[in-house]
């Protein structure tokens, strides 16, 4: 499988406190409204928490998985027909289009598959901590997955040229990576994205101190050049397995 990934980002008139509860009423009927044959296998909906992280990049996540590249492919082609263009104006009311870049990525589950299979059977929602971030200067885009691939677990103080472990009480029921596919010309907005689940608050809040307190304002030096965190609800729209 691959995953469709949309940062969403929220126009600068639509208010706060409004702004999930809307882009989960447009997301949902953009699903209800896709076509058998085109539709994700699975689609889920992350929104922000609020007072875990005092300013995030995005204010919420899409994702949607799909069999292969044409299955994905079936998908954008609908997704520019007349049909949605109802649900489509929806969220335009709430999106700032030009600020919710689209990924499109290889997913690797690294902790946590079993908990992942019942997340997803049982629906619902789960708290996650995500990582978005661009790849240090002269790494390529391979090099880069294969040394985040073999780190997982693990954190590169900022100035320093030893790993420190995790710690248990911020590792969370499941992280996942997800490493963008190669595309035919220019780059993706990101290199990398990240997804550590809780079901808890109080856990979602330790791993983000915990990375606060480690990274400070610095990054993985010889991993990445700019990192960002986002801490969100994630409610399933199209279960699946």
């Amino acid at each position: 499988m691959i995953k469709r990934v949309r940062f969403a980002t929220k126009r600068d008139d639509v208010e706060p406190a409004g702004f999930a509860a809307a882009l989960l009423e447009a997301a949902s009927a953009v699903a209800a409204d896709c076509p058998e044959g085109v539709r994700p296998l699975r689609a889920a909906l992350c929104t922000s928490v609020p007072g875990v992280i005092d300013v995030q990049k995005h204010d919420g996540v899409g994702l949607s998985w799909f069999s292969d590249v044409d299955h994905l492919e079936r998908f954008e082609r609908w997704q520019d027909t007349v049909a949605l263009e109802p649900a489509a104006d929806r969220l335009r009311r709430v999106l700032d289009c030009d600020a919710s870049p689209v990924i499109v990525v290889d997913e690797a589950i690294l902790r946590g598959e079993d908990w992942l299979e019942r997340r997803w059977r049982r629906g619902g929602e789960k708290l996650k901590h995500m990582a978005i971030a661009r790849r240090a200067a002269g790494l390529s885009r391979a090099e880069f997955s294969e040394r985040w691939r073999s780190r997982a677990g693990t954190l590169g103080r900022p100035g320093s040229a030893q790993a420190i472990a995790i710690p248990k009480e911020a590792l969370g029921n499941a992280y996942v990576q997800n490493h963008p596919i190669a595309r035919a010309a220019g780059e993706w907005a990101y290199d990398a994205f990240n997804e550590v689940y809780f079901d808890e608050l109080d856990g979602l809040r330790r791993r983000s101190d915990w990375f606060a307190e480690s990274l400070g304002i610095g990054t993985e030096d010889d991993l990445v050049s700019q990192n960002w965190f986002l801490a969100a609800s994630e409610e399933v729209l199209i279960g699946g397995a």
